[in-house]
């Protein structure tokens, strides 16, 4: 069930969390450009969690990567539908650790 969620992360939410962030807040001066790289850094390690060939590893990497994003502060509120599509991408990942839980 976890990868399944990782997968969902790395298909669907990742690359509109970063393009949203190359696109929109760089440009305008709203995230840096270190809040750029840790967002790579998180996708990659969500790629990595996905790769991992055990539970274990991959929920660290899961942890890491929820660590990495939440270190990330805008200098001005996400537009909307950007906030939504990174918490629902913190969310996903939240949920896989919930469900290795189980």
């Amino acid at each position: 069930m976890i990868y399944e969620k990782l997968w969902k992360a790395i298909d669907l939410e990742i690359p509109l969390v970063l393009t949203d962030m190359e696109t929109f807040l760089v440009r305008d001066g709203e995230i840096t450009e270190d809040d750029l790289k840790n967002a790579k850094l998180a996708a990659k390690k969500v790629r990595d969690a996905y790769e991992a060939k055990n539970k274990d590893a991959s929920i660290k990497l899961v942890q890491e990567a929820i660590s990495i994003l939440n270190s990330i502060k805008p200098k001005k509120p996400f537009p909307p539908e950007m906030k939504i599509r990174f918490e629902d991408l913190k969310k996903t990942l939240e949920e896989c650790i919930n469900d290795s839980k189980e």
